[in-house]
């Protein structure tokens, strides 16, 4: 004897819904950039994706892959750190960027800025106020 299936009571279909309609929200609200090849670095790939969120912050997560060790470069340097333009704040610094052994890093931070462009120098001091002319990877401008 075959057992017929059960159907979901209204309140539980209305929640599996409900979590649908969220998550396709909340990606449709999220804004995945791919940097452009690099002339300086051209097998890194970089991409970075920024979410706004209910109080008007944004979250930053960059990734980026096959990016060689930043004293590798010439001139070599000793950190990459990464950048981000402002509608109205000018230049911040993000924070460093660790490459691992696999030459793969990530950079996860939360701004109140908006930001319209991500960009990732190379450098000789962790915690530089302003960016080197070193840029090694750039995003091109975008829009939340």
């Amino acid at each position: 004897m075959e057992k017929k299936k059960k159907p979901l009571p209204m309140t539980d279909a209305f929640k599996v819904l409900s979590f649908i309609f969220a998550a396709i929200l909340i990606s449709a609200c999220s804004k995945k950039i791919t940097f452009p090849v690099s002339d300086v670095v051209p097998a890194a790939e970089a991409v970075v994706k920024v979410d706004e969120d209910n109080n008007s912050n944004y979250e930053v997560e960059l990734e980026v892959s096959n990016l060689a060790s930043p004293d590798r470069l010439r001139p070599s340097r000793n950190h990459y750190v990464v950048w981000m333009v402002t509608k109205n704040h000018g230049t911040i610094n993000l924070g460093r960027l660790d490459i691992n052994r696999k030459n793969n890093g990530k950079l996860s931070t939360n701004t109140p800025y908006e930001p319209i462009r991500i960009f990732i120098t190379a450098e000789d001091d962790s915690k530089p106020v302003i960016p080197s002319t070193q840029v090694v990877l750039n995003s091109e401008e975008f829009k939340i």
